[in-house]
């Protein structure tokens, strides 16, 4: 039987308010559990909708609570008043929805007399992990993966020359995680040749995309290209090449060197920075309710990813061959913070989290590489387009807890673990995705 935290919400709010359960069940000292102040932070938070169930333990024996008076310990009779908490009912009511709630948990595996941590997972966020594991396998199976026909590289014009050919190819492995962490690696490779000028351009792509809670981004994108034609063969081969870097943080341009010039072959350049060292966070979100002391409390917080990322990029320009590459790498540790939202009516809470995630670790290559060759009278381009990875991403265990304690001779606490993820991830270091073509300029 499926039922919530808060469906359950230890039964009701008698459950542990009573001093009765209490001389019943183990005391916990605070000071060797971290219970804290109740901690609150006024925003609305954004709410992923999330449930969340009992890590399922074998059932236990149910054996009921023996019916005493909360203020005395002496044995009662159902329609006996009892006074808890300053409100008067009948014992066998009370017993009755504290029985209910043992025995319910009792099913479980749990029970209130000796447990002082309840687990509990979302279904939604298993079925993700699940769901990327199973996506993960399939692409790694496919690879190097041939990838998607791309845009046609025109070096920005929309008009394409009769002498001219253009092809490029897009590398996508889609996206992995769950509803609080999530990651995407994008490749492409194209390229223009023209048979007239003996002239072509190629271009690299390599972008690593991320996802925090409700926001998605493109973390860092960089786009290599470079381009060479043919000027002089006597009295000595010269070339005109060209050459663009684009480098975007979140979308936005933050690094655009270009060059050009007529030099004897070939042009080889190189270029390597920093271009990333932030944190990323989500706004504040609803990580769970659970239900303490028969009180709702929800856990809100904040996920997030400390980055440091880099960009290497090259190009290689001669008369027959060029190359463009594009290099994100670096690191970014995943993190997470939780605090008591609504509804911490009880003396001590606190919330926090435990663990460490690994966002992403290494470096994600984007390569095009052109030649021209002859073959059967005919003038050629071929083009290799590759997506490159040596990376690890989204491997770790990150929980989140909430803690109430209350005092009925000694304090009383207990704690409820939510688990947000919990994965091995992602571990490459081969080819993507890699394609190959060659296309016919000019035959005689």
């Amino acid at each position: 039987m499926r039922r919530s935290w808060l469906a359950v919400g230890f039964g009701v709010a008698l459950t542990l308010h009573s001093s009765a359960l209490f001389a019943q069940l183990k005391s916990e000292n605070p000071s060797q559990t971290g219970a804290g102040e109740t901690i609150a932070q006024e925003q609305t938070p954004v709410d992923l909708n999330l449930t969340w169930e009992l890590v399922p333990r074998p059932p236990i024996k149910f054996t009921p609570f023996d019916m005493v008076d909360p203020n005395t310990g002496k044995p009662v009779k159902p329609d006996d008043l009892i006074e808890v908490n300053g409100v008067k009912m009948k014992a066998g009511e009370f017993y009755r929805r504290l029985n209910e709630t043992e025995r319910w948990l009792n099913a479980h595996g749990y029970s209130l007399r000796t447990d002082t941590v309840f687990e509990y997972y979302s279904p939604e966020l298993e079925s993700q992990i699940a769901d990327s594991e199973r996506r993960l396998r399939e692409l790694e199976a496919k690879m190097p993966i041939e990838g998607e026909p791309g845009g046609v590289l025109n070096n920005g014009s929309d008009f394409m020359p009769a002498a001219c050919t253009s092809d490029s190819r897009a590398f996508d492995t889609g996206w992995y995680g769950n509803s609080f962490y999530g990651i995407r690696f994008y490749g492409s490779g194209g390229f223009q040749a023209c048979s007239d000028n003996l002239s072509a351009t190629v271009s690299g792509q390599a972008v690593l995309s991320g996802r925090i809670a409700s926001i998605q981004a493109n973390i860092a994108e960089a786009t290599a290209n470079a381009s060479g034609r043919l000027t002089s063969l006597f009295p000595r081969v010269t070339i005109d090449y060209n050459y663009a870097i684009n480098v975007k943080v979140f979308g936005n341009t933050i690094w655009g060197p270009s060059g050009s010039g007529n030099i004897q072959p070939p042009y080889r350049n190189s270029w390597n920075w920093t271009i990333l060292n932030r944190q990323w966070s989500s706004p504040t979100i609803r990580i769970a309710c659970v239900s303490l002391f028969g009180i709702p409390i929800c856990i809100d917080g904040q996920v997030g990813a400390n980055l440091s990322i880099n960009l290497a990029a090259s190009v290689d320009i001669d008369v027959l061959a060029q190359a463009a590459t594009a290099t994100p790498y670096g690191s970014a540790t995943g993190w997470a913070a939780a605090w008591v939202g609504a509804n911490a009516g009880i003396a001590r809470a606190e919330a926090g989290v435990r663990g460490s995630l690994n966002f992403f670790n290494g470096s994600l290559q984007g390569t095009a590489n052109g030649n021209f060759s002859f073959v059967n009278n005919c003038l050629q381009y071929n083009l290799n387009a590759q997506l490159n990875a040596s990376l690890t991403a989204l491997s770790g265990t990150i929980d989140a807890y909430v803690r109430g304690c209350i005092w009925f001779f000694g304090w009383r606490c207990a704690e409820a673990s939510t688990r947000l993820f919990s994965w091995s991830g992602i571990s490459w270091n081969r080819t993507l995705g890699s394609y190959s073509g060659s296309y016919n300029l000019f035959c005689q």
